[in-house]
């Protein structure tokens, strides 16, 4: 099993009350909704910077494609039926 710490922050009251209009909605506790918050928050910001590193690494090895053939490309796209 996982260890657990406690971590705290501060909130604007009116970001608690949509948290504790949240928690009571869906049955669950606070600190449930902030764990949920917090891990969704973590995951996307972590697929993030692996996309952009990716990104980089694309780059250093030459795979790029040019902006006016990616806007060509999306133009045609937009406009096909």
């Amino acid at each position: 099993m996982t260890k657990e710490i406690t971590v705290s922050t501060r909130v604007t009251e009116e970001l608690a009350t949509q948290i504790d209009q949240l928690s009571e909605s869906l049955g669950r506790t606070r600190a449930w909704i902030l764990h949920q918050a917090l891990e969704a928050y973590v995951s996307n910001e972590y697929e993030f910077l692996q996309s952009v590193q990716q990104g980089f690494d694309d780059l250093a090895q030459g795979e790029i494609v040019d902006h006016a053939e990616v806007v060509t490309d999306y133009s045609r796209r937009r406009t096909a039926p």
